[in-house]
């Protein structure tokens, strides 16, 4: 009876709430530090964007640290995981600073990975300068996991996007979450090499659009119909956590990776001026309204896919998780067979944190060679986003960067991956720069590290080897996935078997 009751119950929906009237961003302030900073660059540059690439995890966390603390109007975040974490308190800290100076925080997550975190966002949701919602929020009167099945197509669907926006002036988007496997500060764990994009110029206030439309979307649910809140005019409760987390942080001073943020921050203070590309620059993204349509025709793959149609020299794409199918693998041979280079940076198997992913991918590695493409895989050891390796004790490197650069013109990052999951599941979004100099410099440098931070895929006697560049020039092959342990080959072979290709 009472798996009756739950499956009864995944057939449910949220309970109906009076939604909020439609709120849209404000233009930027005139005088703020963030304004100050911008405008003189953007007269010396009318109507383009700059940009400043944040490849470094360090880099990237004490940016959404300076925006926080910067900012003088509004702060809109948009995330798919916000984990509670070191720097996620560190962030929650940050966050509570600026609306204690009277800064109106937006934040909406995903309610994908918000498990254990209830109680936390209720309190937060009561501060008068911070709002919060869920997107697809999951039920709370029944197991979470079971709605993965009882709500099958419902819950499985989630927003990818990442966005931060503050006073509409700049913004930071691109593949990373909040959470310290983003930046460069989780112990002996898996560390991502990523990256986002730091922009200034109109393209913020595309940003911006693209933000209040989600936060408008029904499927936006603020967190007071979500969660149950007893009384949620209380502010002790909330003034208790923020003496929490401010006596957290100063227990943490010496805290290695708190240290090593200062003497960036300082180093950042004293010597660095940010190197901005300048050119053209537009968001591309989906609608909230993807994950309720199996027919939806994302703007953001079309863009790219009309790029990649177009292209005449060179494609280099990087994505963690790359799933192409036959429909994928027949275009970029398509590509090849025209004259147009084409490289494929992912994850091996022993790199990657999705083995599920892996054992999907490898289907069409060897029908890419044949046509052409060149692929590489990531070596569990390469050093790409991990300066901290020394006192983090990670032992291991993943991809999580989601980068196109195409014919050395176009640059393009976000959170999409070429998997199914990204393409017709997810909500995806990512900022298109036309930019020669910085595609020049994007694609000299991956060839550059490409040999010395992944495994170089080629074909022997139609079998896959995988090439090892040594830096004294000598070569290691492997006939089988290298450094990959008996146990994750063995997952990753009995995944494979499984139908799971269009849910990865």
């Amino acid at each position: 009876m009472y798996l009756l009751a739950v499956l009864f119950a995944g057939c449910a929906r949220l309970p109906d709430y009076p939604h909020p009237t439609s709120e849209v961003h404000t233009q930027a302030p005139p005088h703020s530090p963030l304004t100050d900073w911008a405008e003189p660059l953007l007269q010396q540059h009318p109507g383009q964007a700059g940009l400043v690439l944040l490849a470094s995890g360090t880099d990237a966390f004490l940016a959404r640290l300076l925006l926080a603390a910067n900012a003088h109007d509004r702060l809109d975040l948009q995330y798919y995981l916000y984990h509670q974490d070191l720097t996620g308190k560190v962030f929650t800290w940050a966050l509570l600073q600026a609306a204690e100076r009277g800064v109106r925080v937006r934040l909406l997550l995903d309610d994908m990975a918000t498990r254990g975190a209830d109680n936390e966002l209720r309190l937060l949701n009561r501060h008068p300068n911070i709002d919060i919602r869920l997107f697809n929020p999951f039920l709370r009167d029944y197991p979470r996991d079971m709605q993965f099945l009882t709500r099958y197509g419902v819950s499985t669907r989630r927003m990818h996007n990442k966005t931060m926006i503050a006073d509409n002036t700049l913004a930071i988007t691109g593949g990373r979450n909040i959470g310290d496997e983003y930046f460069d500060a989780a112990r002996n764990a898996v560390v991502f090499g990523d990256l986002d994009v730091l922009t200034l110029g109109a393209v913020v206030d595309d940003a911006s659009t693209e933000f209040d439309r989600y936060w408008n979307s029904e499927l936006a649910v603020p967190v007071e119909h979500v969660l149950q809140d007893a009384d949620p005019h209380d502010q002790q409760p909330l003034n208790g956590l923020s003496q929490k987390l401010q006596s957290w942080l100063q227990s943490n001073q010496q805290h290695p990776y708190v240290q090593a943020l200062q003497a960036r921050a300082q180093n950042l203070a004293a010597h660095y001026e940010p190197r901005l590309f300048w050119g053209k620059a537009y968001v591309v993204a989906d609608a909230p309204d993807k994950i309720r349509s199996r027919r939806y025709q994302s703007p953001l793959l079309g863009n790219l896919l009309t790029l990649l149609e177009n292209a005449q020299q060179e494609v280099l794409l990087v994505s963690p998780y790359f799933v192409p199918g036959d429909e994928g693998v027949a275009f970029l041979a398509a590509l090849v067979a025209r004259g147009v280079k084409v490289r494929v940076l992912t994850n091996s198997l022993a790199s990657t944190d999705v083995p599920a992913v892996h054992s999907a991918y490898k289907h069409y590695r060897t029908a890419l060679l044949r046509a052409g493409v060149e692929l590489y895989e990531l070596r569990p050891d390469a050093s790409s986003g991990r300066e901290n390796r020394r006192w983090t004790g990670s032992s291991s490197a993943s991809l999580h960067a989601k980068m196109l650069v195409i014919d050395q013109r176009y640059f393009y990052v976000g959170s999409m991956n070429l998997d199914p999951r990204s393409i017709r599941e997810n909500t995806e979004m990512g900022v298109l720069f036309e930019q020669a100099q910085l595609g020049q410099e994007a694609s000299r440098d991956l060839q550059q590290n490409l040999p010395f931070e992944s495994y170089h895929l080629q074909l022997h006697q139609g079998e896959v080897r995988w090439q090892e560049l040594y830096g004294d020039g000598s070569v290691q092959s492997y006939n089988s996935e290298p450094r990959a342990s008996l146990w994750r080959r063995l997952q990753s072979w009995l995944l494979g078997v499984l139908p799971l290709e269009a849910e990865l």
